[in-house]
């Protein structure tokens, strides 16, 4: 793996630590509870597929896609 794919990968580890400590913030759960479950939705997988590119959204827009996403039951 080359540099740039390494920060990549860091970029996408951080912006999920992001989006899942905020979900549980908000939510008032833990954030272990949390992240099993964003990892496993369609958004986790997404954001783990570098060229989706939905890591270059930011977190608040992952956030509301995930959200989103439990809101139609996926």
């Amino acid at each position: 793996m080359d540099v740039m794919a390494n920060r990549i990968n860091a970029a996408i580890d951080l912006l999920t630590v992001m989006v899942v400590e905020s979900i549980a913030k908000e939510d008032g759960r833990d954030a272990s509870d949390v992240l099993p479950s964003f990892l496993r939705s369609h958004t986790g997988q997404m954001l783990y597929n570098e060229s989706s590119k939905l890591w270059w959204d930011g977190p608040a827009f992952i956030e509301e896609q995930y959200r989103q996403e439990l809101a139609r039951g996926r």
